[in-house]
């Protein structure tokens, strides 16, 4: 398969990872927060939210591939600045506004810690979050500092040295956060991301087969993830990995063609927007709808909908103009020798 192709159909599974999230922040996650049923679609959404699994995978496999073609840290910094921060700003902006101008107490905050918010380290600063669902920015940072770490030393391209190593701190971290189960434990599991390393490192081997070939070594590392998973995380929790490790086998072997068609392309081109505006502004809007009297099933449909015009307009007049501005700028300044990287 070309590089295009493939890099077409994991943005399609991308924005499949972004939709089943949405619908399970807008069916069962609503209800157990504000215990009102919404739609009666809990039961068919309720695997959404393993959708974020997909997403570390995705992201496994691109920024490894991403750190293996720029030719320094700071690029590698400023590429993902570019990437990440027009988009996140106004949501931050936009979700915070809404949030404040509407009823519910228990998703405002202040407006310091939103200013926090701006920098994408409110958890690394102690501060609450916007929107509940940048928790997982926390995590992507985490991952992109690692990777800067194996640029800084220059040992991106040793990968099973360094996966393995990972894979066996996380487990060290588990084993201790499950024999003392402490506050300090609970803190060094999380922002290790002892928990998710398993998808990243499943990503990056997909990246190395894809790059090398076949071989029996990355087909282990990713069976010792999915051991991994099941030692530490739940039965359920690995089943999803497990199937999305199978997805991933089926599209780097040219076999799951139809994730190339344009609508699902679509949705994989909105997603990062899609999913940054979608929870706490969905929530404001169907506390409204209920307040009106609106709960019919139809309503949620119509709302997942909206969520997507919006994420769209947000793609088309904020994320990539100021990206397309943001690089023409930098390729303007930056050295002639660079490394041309290729944009994610």
């Amino acid at each position: 398969m070309s590089q295009r192709k493939r890099f077409t159909e994991i943005d399609a599974l991308r924005g499949l990872a972004a939709l089943g999230v949405v619908l399970f922040h807008y069916t069962i996650r609503y209800e157990e927060r504000f215990g009102e049923v919404n739609g009666g679609y809990s039961d068919l959404f309720a695997f959404g939210e393993y959708g974020v699994q997909l997403f570390f995978i995705i992201s496994g496999f691109v920024i490894y591939m991403s750190i293996l073609k720029v030719r320094s840290v700071s690029d590698f910094a400023i590429k993902r600045a570019f990437r990440l921060y027009p988009a996140y700003i106004f949501a931050v902006v936009l979700t915070f506004t809404i949030v404040s101008l509407a009823s519910i107490d228990q998703l405002k905050i202040d407006i310091m810690p939103a200013l926090i918010n701006l920098t994408m380290f409110q958890d690394f600063l102690g501060a609450p979050r916007v929107d509940g669902v940048y928790w997982t920015l926390r995590v992507e940072m985490t991952f992109y500092i690692l990777m800067a770490v194996l640029l800084f030393f220059k040992v991106e391209k040793r990968i099973m040295p360094i996966v393995l190593s990972w894979l066996g701190f996380s487990v060290i971290i588990q084993l201790v956060h499950a024999g003392f189960d402490t506050e300090l434990t609970t803190m060094i599991r999380e922002f290790s991301i002892a928990s998710f390393s398993q998808m990243f490192i499943i990503g990056m081997m997909f990246y190395a087969i894809w790059q090398h070939g076949d071989q029996l070594k990355y087909y282990a590392v990713i069976a010792l993830c999915i051991l991994y998973d099941l030692a530490f995380m739940s039965i359920e929790n690995t089943l999803f990995t497990t199937a999305f490790v199978a997805i991933f086998y089926l599209v780097i072997n040219n076999k799951l063609q139809f994730l190339s068609s344009k609508i699902l392309v679509f949705f994989g081109t909105i997603s990062y927007p899609l999913y940054l505006i979608h929870q706490n502004i969905g929530y404001v809007i169907i506390n409204h709808l209920h307040d009106l009297g609106y709960t019919h099933p139809i309503y949620t449909i119509i709302l997942v909908g909206g969520t997507v015009i919006a994420a769209y307009l947000i793609y088309s007049y904020v994320e990539q103009p100021v990206q397309n501005a943001l690089y023409k700028i930098y390729k303007r300044n930056r050295k002639p020798d660079s490394k041309k990287a290729v944009s994610n």
